[in-house]
């Protein structure tokens, strides 16, 4: 397994916000990391990215603790649930800066230009740009980055059905180029036959995972079930 969640625990003032919880994700595999609001999803990718220090376990990738990765080679991306530009930077100078920091990326400025469909909005501001636009700006920014791990907090926020298709699109080649992916949503419309796997999480605790047919059998579910079917019958367990 490329990523080791193991055994992570961490509380905010008065909330548990991870119960020792526990999960792998390995190269050319797309995860999804599913709840409501609340249930920790963010609170986990922030303990990836180094933004937050576990009180207890362990994180790794390719078996090396997270923490003795040198910054040059931390081998993540991340688009945050909450876009983060330098506003004064037209959004084709904010390719080009990217480019410059990561020039051995295989992937070219007009490939992404093209691949996302932003030709038209090129010599814009952040501030001129549609919410739309904006994630697809933080979808390029985080393509052209040296990675083996893609991290999206909820991608869909913003994007129009044709949008959504092209980032699935996405996300499919990163598994054909054996990248590894963690795709966190509480949308789960939008991930139901998406990913390879799910990991569900309710109140900072880990209440499922593993592949959609997995979770339902071993929980005795209807075979038909939505994925937010099987996650809503897994939380009323809970209560």
């Amino acid at each position: 397994m490329f990523l080791e969640f193991d055994k992570i625990s961490f509380s905010y003032p008065e909330v548990l916000a991870l119960d020792c919880i526990s999960f792998k994700v390995a190269r050319g595999e797309i995860v999804g990391l599913i709840g409501a609001n609340g249930a920790g999803k963010t609170t986990a990718i922030l303990h990836i990215i180094r933004y937050l220090n576990p009180k207890s376990g362990k994180i790794r990738m390719d078996g090396v603790d997270i923490s003795k990765i040198k910054n040059e080679d931390f081998p993540v991306s991340y688009i945050p649930d909450t876009p983060v530009f330098y506003e004064e930077l037209t959004l084709l100078e904010h390719l080009h800066f990217l480019k410059a920091l990561y020039p051995d990326n295989k992937l070219s400025i007009d490939e992404i230009i093209d691949k996302l469909e932003i030709l038209d909005h090129l010599h814009k501001v952040p501030s001129a740009l549609s919410k739309g636009t904006k994630q697809k700006l933080m979808i390029a920014l985080a393509l052209l980055r040296r990675y083996e791990l893609l991290i999206a907090d909820e991608p869909f926020s913003g994007l129009d059905p044709k949008q959504i298709g092209i980032f699935r699109q996405v996300l499919e080649e990163c598994r054909q180029e054996q990248k590894a992916v963690l795709l966190s949503t509480h949308l789960l419309d939008m991930v139901d036959g998406t990913c390879d796997r799910y990991i569900m999480l309710h109140r900072g605790k880990l209440i499922a995972i593993g592949t959609k047919q997995d979770i339902i059998q071993r929980n005795a579910l209807d075979p038909d079930s939505t994925l937010e079917q099987v996650y809503l019958t897994l939380v009323g367990k809970e209560i």
